[in-house]
């Protein structure tokens, strides 16, 4: 009878053990992968440039640039004439819109790409791997006559995860 008992109870234990570390196993791959930020809303986000159809954009990137967050974005004018940018101004939530201009202020002809960077500073600046959304509101010319004529104003978001600069 004192075997049985014995036998019952390594039977027990062997099988505590063997789901002990099996168990262990499965919450080490759960906190790995909890703390790789796999679950969060951020791997989930989907990152988009959109401005109206007849200025695509081909590029963007949202950054931290030291203690900055820096946008860099590139549209294309798509809209048949030449265009010359007045201004472009962004909201980031976080911020007071800014207002900037295009990296090289001049006219853009029919077909050319225009890139586009701007640094905000100060504010409530967003970590790494954080979703943002941008919004740009352009105010241009149409040149397709001399004098250029306008202005129009056009607005579009950006949406990225915050990546190290």
């Amino acid at each position: 009878m004192g075997q049985e008992r014995f036998r019952i109870g390594q039977a027990a234990m062997e099988y505590l053990v063997t789901y002990g570390w099996a168990l262990l196993a499965l919450f080490v791959v759960v906190a790995y992968l909890i703390s790789s930020g796999v679950f969060s809303a951020n791997s989930f986000a989907s990152q988009e440039c959109v401005f109206q159809p007849d200025l695509p954009c081909s590029s963007s990137i949202l950054y931290k640039s030291g203690s900055d967050t820096k946008l860099e974005f590139s549209l294309t004018n798509g809209l048949g004439f030449p265009i010359d940018v007045e201004s472009v101004v962004y909201s980031l939530p976080g911020f007071a819109p800014q207002t900037g201009l295009p990296k090289v202020d001049r006219e853009y002809a029919s077909g050319e790409k225009i890139e586009f960077s701007h640094v905000f500073t100060g504010g409530s600046q967003p970590q790494p791997r954080d979703f943002r959304t941008v919004t740009a509101t352009l105010k241009y010319l149409n040149c397709r006559n001399s004098p250029c004529s306008g202005p129009y104003m056009t607005s579009g978001r950006i949406s990225a995860i915050v990546e190290e600069g």
